[in-house]
């Protein structure tokens, strides 16, 4: 599938500022965290926090726990339902636009995939843009591939909008989470924005 027939608009390059109302924090490294997973719109989703934020969100319970053992590897969890379909919402609320709650992410991982990260925060609610224009955006024109890991890395789906990144082409797919799921999130964000 491609852009144009969810009826994106594709960016040559990134907005001057953050789009999404979060802050990233990459000095907090938690021992212990709570997580749950809440059915939504767009497929089941996994939430992992801490007292200090949001520590990853993703769409399959068991390939997200594994993660974020990646992420942080001495973590003790605890399951917490009741605590994660609450912060579904709110987290539900953020990407909408709906709510102008600031919620921290707490991430772990290189110098350049924070980089990578931040920058994702800069592409607007129902635009997209290439893994070439975030190289450039970065200065590192040639570092497409490693910004394609780093997109691919990233521990806070949705709300670090890794979805809003696809081929120069314009083909939509390549998703982590499944094409399908990347397809419905975008065609919900061109609903939302309409």
């Amino acid at each position: 599938m491609k852009f144009d027939q969810i009826g994106l608009a594709f960016d040559a390059q990134l907005a001057a500022r953050s789009h999404m109302d979060v802050r990233i924090v990459d000095t907090v490294f938690p021992e212990a965290a709570e997580y749950g997973s809440v059915d939504t719109p767009f497929g089941k989703m996994t939430l992992v926090w801490c007292d200090e934020g949001l520590m990853y969100l993703g769409f399959r319970e068991e390939r997200s726990l594994e993660k974020i053992r990646y992420f942080f590897p001495d973590l003790i969890l605890s399951e917490n339902p009741k605590e994660a379909a609450w912060l579904a919402k709110r987290v539900d609320d953020i990407w909408r636009g709906r709510s102008k709650d600031k919620l921290t992410l707490v991430v772990t991982g290189t110098d350049f995939q924070k980089d990578v990260w931040r920058a994702l925060l800069k592409i607007p609610c129902g635009h997209v843009v290439s893994y070439g224009a975030i190289a450039s955006a970065l200065g590192r024109d040639r570092a497409v591939r490693a910004v394609g890991s780093a997109v691919g890395a990233n521990p806070v789906s949705l709300l670090i909008p890794c979805h809003r990144v696809i081929q120069k082409n314009g083909s939509v797919c390549n998703y982590g989470w499944g094409d399908a799921v990347k397809q419905k999130l975008l065609k919900m964000e061109v609903e939302t924005a309409a």
